[in-house]
């Protein structure tokens, strides 16, 4: 699935810099912001905003909640918060600027790694937290039932788009590393496990890490 997001936002990416180098006729040096949005909004098109909803939920509740009982009573809640809404104006901003950072040699293969690291980074912390909800009233119960292969599979391509990419990638992958295991620590103090909207969080997170982080690498080297 991260393949495919990835790989779709990448060509309406691709698309709108060769159309706006067409009609400008000349080359387009760098990446356009207005490519940038497009390929954003394809992948929210694609996937209905599903992890951005959830990395709302997520803020809303750890940010209003004062006990576990609490924290996931409002992660329920369909309307946005103030906390979720700040969330996701600075992961979208955060996302969107540190793209137009990334050389665009390598952009099509930094946005499909992006999406599909990320998604293999959050769904494996199945395997290593409780499912504090009730899979049957979550949108993400089906991945409650994650086996030993599954994890395998979505290993082999969340992480070969990263072969792709260069050297550049380490800086990534440690940064990533290190927010699989800070989201897991606090999500299992704060709620005693993981939810479907937990998911969504550390995905978007590391997603935006990912990009920060390789667009850093670009600029000081």
């Amino acid at each position: 699935v991260g393949c495919f997001v990835g790989g779709a936002s990448a060509a309406v990416w691709m698309l709108t810099q060769m159309l706006f180098s067409v009609s400008s006729g000349t080359s387009t040096d760098g990446t356009l912001p207005i490519a940038v949005l497009l390929g954003m909004a394809t992948a929210v098109l694609l996937t209905g905003a599903l992890h951005e909803d959830g990395f709302a939920d997520t803020c809303d509740g750890l940010g209003g909640g004062w006990n576990a009982e609490e924290r996931l009573r409002i992660m329920k809640d369909s309307r946005i918060g103030t906390y979720g809404a700040l969330g996701l104006v600075f992961v979208v901003l955060l996302k969107f600027f540190a793209l137009l950072q990334i050389e665009t040699e390598i952009l099509p293969w930094v946005w499909i790694a992006g999406h599909a690291f990320s998604r293999f980074v959050s769904i494996s912390q199945l395997r290593f937290a409780s499912y504090v909800q009730d899979p049957a009233k979550s949108k993400s119960g089906s991945m409650t039932e994650f086996s030993g292969v599954d994890l395998i599979i979505n290993a082999v391509f969340g992480l070969l788009p990263l072969l792709f990419i260069g050297n550049q990638v380490w800086m990534g992958l440690l940064a990533v590393a290190l927010v699989w295991w800070l989201s897991l620590v606090y999500f299992k103090r704060k709620l005693g496990g993981v939810t479907g909207d937990c998911l969504g969080a550390t995905q978007q997170l590391s997603e935006v890490v990912f990009y920060l982080c390789l667009g850093l690498m670009l600029v000081f080297n």
